[in-house]
């Protein structure tokens, strides 16, 4: 009789955990479902032509060269077999300055948001010397609202406050939007260290659970920027520019994130 009750209570454990486990696909499958609907809603401006992605040196399909096309195909499924597909954050910094972190974070962005089921976000976080707004034409020659106001009056609330999608800005790239670094850059490590900064990445992430971020970080030579941010993003990838850093810098600096943040290094040309 003992041995019969325990059995059938084995099976029900088993049967209750297979219930668990297939509820949990089909919220899973929900979720992403309804990321899916989101994403197509979402509101685009005019595209960028292609002599625009030329000019700014963005990839997208269809282009000549094959090469920086796959190359960057291929950095973005390295990324999500790293992350078994779920969402992340990765910083891109480098070793030293115009080391190509701010292109390559442009174009992984570009490259995940190729696929129609996948957003991209780009966070500037340079704010010493903030590019991507130059490098996505957004603004003009406007100084932007963005990640630093937020930070520094986050109360969506407050009249003299601002919310998330106020400083989310679209790039004329289907499915790649951006953060620009903002007016406010006084005192960048007090912003990149702040509690609010660590908010703003869990709003942004949690939003869409496909969407991917991809932090354009100052270089370690530059700025301790970086090291405080590793500790609020999932991956960090380091950018060498080729010939520019010594092999002993660059295992030096790769030491300083640990196995368990660093998941690449990307050797450029040594674009800006």
């Amino acid at each position: 009789m003992t041995e019969n009750t325990e059995e059938e209570n084995g099976e029900s454990r088993q049967k209750a955990r297979e219930t668990a486990m297939t509820q949990g696909r089909s919220a899973s499958l929900e979720k992403r479902l309804m990321s899916a609907r989101q994403i197509a809603m979402m509101k685009e401006p005019l595209p960028q032509s292609i002599s625009q992605l030329k000019a700014r040196k963005i990839i997208y399909p269809g282009m000549k060269d094959r090469e920086v096309l796959d190359t960057f195909r291929r950095l973005r499924t390295k990324l999500l077999q790293i992350s078994n597909g779920e969402n992340f954050i990765v910083m891109l910094t480098s070793v030293a300055p115009g080391s190509g972190a701010s292109f390559s974070a442009t174009n992984l962005a570009a490259a995940f948001a190729l696929d129609d089921t996948k957003t991209a976000l780009v966070v500037d976080c340079n704010l010493r010397n903030p590019v991507q707004h130059k490098r996505f034409g957004v603004g003009g020659n406007r100084d932007l609202i963005g990640l630093t106001d937020y930070i520094e009056n986050p109360e969506t609330l407050d009249p003299d406050g601002w919310s998330v999608d106020d400083i989310i800005y679209p790039t004329g790239i289907r499915r790649v939007s951006l953060v620009p670094v903002g007016k406010r850059r006084e005192a960048s490590l007090e912003y990149v260290a702040s509690a609010h900064m660590e908010a703003f990445f869990a709003e942004v992430r949690d939003r869409y659970p496909d969407r991917f971020i991809f932090v354009d970080a100052p270089s370690l030579a530059e700025s301790p920027d970086a090291m405080v941010l590793a500790d609020l993003v999932d991956m960090v990838v380091l950018c060498v520019a080729h010939g520019k850093s010594t092999r002993s810098e660059i295992a030096q600096m790769a030491a300083e994130f640990g196995n368990d943040k660093l998941v690449g290094v990307i050797f450029t040309e040594g674009n800006p």
